[in-house]
């Protein structure tokens, strides 16, 4: 039974991810001091010895973003040897499909070319992970930034979770562990769908405040106690949700 709440457990985290990404995250970068003059906007870079550079070698483990045009939020002061580097978020970035053809869903590393990333086909690190197909040779892709290190990037992590989930299965069903099963799957759907849906509500609530005081910002006070408020009500139902779902595990 430990098996199956242990791949359950990986089996919400993965669909949450999945929503997650699918979403159009608030694109937050920060204003970087960045040491390459020939820098552009879509260049992936990453952290030299002289400073921030495009990254011009393959799964370079100091990726830091990459550089964007028009974030919705800026962090630290702007100076003009200073760009805009997202680190989490999707934004335009260059890619090239030298390293083969680039499907939706396939993780990004950097290549050879400075500035420009390739879709990752081994173990190592990449800058995210592509929101639209490329067989360009070399061009602007949306990609989900979040540099990180892959262990699998050419696998499924889905597939592979409910392909371990159904080996286990067949081998753990009796008339307990049904009802065991049942129980944590109830709990999950509960727990999850309260924490995904107060997640998105939360990102659409700051959406739409941040919108609202960028086309009135004499009503900044009104709008943040709005937002402020919207919150703490998204807060008590998610919390409302997980404590269902945990008294739903325990008893």
């Amino acid at each position: 039974m430990n098996k199956i709440k242990f791949l359950l457990i990986f089996l919400g985290l993965f669909i949450l991810n999945g929503l997650i990404l699918a979403q159009e995250l608030p694109l937050v970068a920060r204003n970087l001091e960045v040491a390459d003059s020939e820098a552009r906007i879509g260049d992936i870079v990453s952290q030299a010895e002289e400073g921030l550079i495009r990254t011009s070698s393959p799964y370079n483990k100091n990726i830091v973003g990459v550089i964007a045009e028009d974030p919705i939020v800026v962090f630290g002061k702007e100076t003009p040897t200073t760009l805009k580097v997202v680190s989490f978020g999707e934004t335009l970035t260059k890619v090239t499909n030298i390293n083969g053809e680039i499907k939706k869903g396939d993780f990004i590393t950097s290549s050879d070319r400075p500035g420009v990333g390739q879709k990752a086909t081994e173990p190592g690190f990449v800058v995210g992970q592509a929101m639209q197909d490329s067989n360009q040779e070399e061009g602007l892709v949306l990609i989900f930034v979040q540099p990180q290190k892959v262990l699998f990037p050419s696998r499924s992590i889905s597939s592979g979770i409910i392909t371990e989930l159904f080996k286990v299965l067949p081998q753990s069903m009796t008339p307990e562990t049904i009802s065991e099963l049942l129980r944590y799957i109830f709990a999950l759907l509960v727990g999850g769908g309260s924490f995904i849906i107060g997640f998105l509500s939360f990102i659409k609530a700051l959406k739409e405040g941040l919108t609202a005081i960028g086309r009135n910002p004499l009503a900044k006070g009104s709008i943040r106690t709005a937002m402020v408020l919207n919150l703490i009500g998204i807060f008590i139902l998610t919390s409302a949700g997980l404590a269902l779902a945990i008294f739903v595990i325990l008893y």
